[in-house]
C-alpha cells in the first residue's frame, strides 16, 4: 500500500524514534490531547526509560515532527510528524481485516443498482474512517455520509474549522473534481494533508478515483487529527469493490 506524499526529511530517526513518533501520533488522534512521555513509555513496545524517551521528544521536537503547546508538557504531532508517520505505517502495508473484506464484499453483491452501491460506499466509509466521506458520480451526483459526526470533533469547536469545513462542503462535486485533477489515474489514495489542502489547509482528504477511466470520486473528508491507519485502508478497500461493481 502506497500513498503519494510531498514533504522534505532532513531529520535521519532510528527505530526507536519513529515507533515515539507513531504513539504519540495515534494516541493523539484518539485522545486529542498532548501526550506525556510518560504515556509513551506505556504504550510503546519497548523497554526504555522514561529520561530515553523524554530525550527522543525533544530530538523529534526540534526537528520540526513534534510541538509542544506552552502549557502543556506534553506534544502534539505536526504536519510533519503526521506525514512522517503517514509514510511509516504505509510501509506496514496495512489492510482491512479478511473479516471485514468478506463483510463489506458479501454486502455489495446483495446491492441491485449503482446508487445503491454509490451511497452504501459513502456510508461504510464514513463509519470505518470517523469521518465525513463523498463519493461523486460522473454526473456530478454527489453521495455524502457522516456530517452528523462534525459537531463531535473536538476541533469543531474552532468556528474557522468550521466554516471553512461547510464551505468546502456547498459545492461538494466541483471542489472534489478539482482535487481529483491532481491525482494520476490508477494511483493510489492522494492525501493533502493541511496545507497540501489547496480547498482548505486545516482539513485533510484523502481521495482517489475508480470506475471506468477512472471518471468517479471517493474521499475521505476530516481533521488534520484524522485517522489515517483506518481511513485509508478502508479507502482502498472500498475503491476496489467499486472497481469490481461498476
Amino acid at each position: 500500500m502506497e500513498a503519494i506524499l510531498h514533504f522534505d526529511v532532513s531529520f535521519s530517526m532510528n527505530e526507536r524514534q519513529r515507533q515515539v513518533l507513531k504513539v504519540i501520533v495515534e494516541e493523539f488522534v484518539k485522545l486529542h490531547e498532548p501526550i506525556g512521555s510518560s504515556h509513551v513509555v506505556e504504550m510503546l513496545p519497548l523497554s526504555v526509560s522514561s529520561a530515553t524517551i523524554r530525550n527522543d521528544m525533544s530530538l523529534l521536537t526540534e526537528a520540526g515532527y513534534l510541538s509542544q503547546p506552552h502549557t502543556s508538557a506534553g506534544r502534539v504531532p505536526t504536519e510533519a510528524g503526521y506525514r512522517e508517520y503517514i509514510a511509516y505505517t504505509m510501509q506496514e502495508q496495512k489492510e482491512l481485516s479478511r473479516r471485514q473484506q468478506e463483510i463489506l464484499s458479501k454486502h455489495f453483491k446483495k446491492l441491485k443498482t449503482l446508487q445503491e452501491r454509490f451511497k452504501e460506499a459513502a456510508k461504510m466509509l464514513s463509519e470505518l474512517s470517523g469521518s465525513v466521506s463523498l463519493l461523486v458520480d460522473e454526473t456530478d451526483q454527489v453521495y455524502m455520509s457522516g456530517l452528523s459526526k462534525l459537531p463531535q470533533l473536538p476541533e469543531f469547536r474552532d468556528s474557522d474549522f468550521g466554516e471553512e469545513f461547510m464551505s468546502l462542503l456547498e459545492d461538494p462535486a466541483t471542489q472534489m473534481k478539482r482535487l481529483v485533477e491532481l491525482e494520476e489515474e490508477g494511483a493510489h489514495p492522494r492525501i493533502l494533508l493541511g496545507s497540501d489542502n489547496p480547498v482548505n489547509g486545516k482539513t485533510s482528504i484523502v481521495i482517489t478515483r475508480f470506475g471506468p477511466n477512472g471518471k468517479k470520486v471517493i474521499s475521505v473528508v476530516g481533521p488534520v487529527r484524522m485517522h489515517y491507519g483506518k481511513t485509508i485502508p478502508a479507502l482502498e478497500y472500498i475503491k476496489k469493490i467499486l472497481d469490481e461493481e461498476v
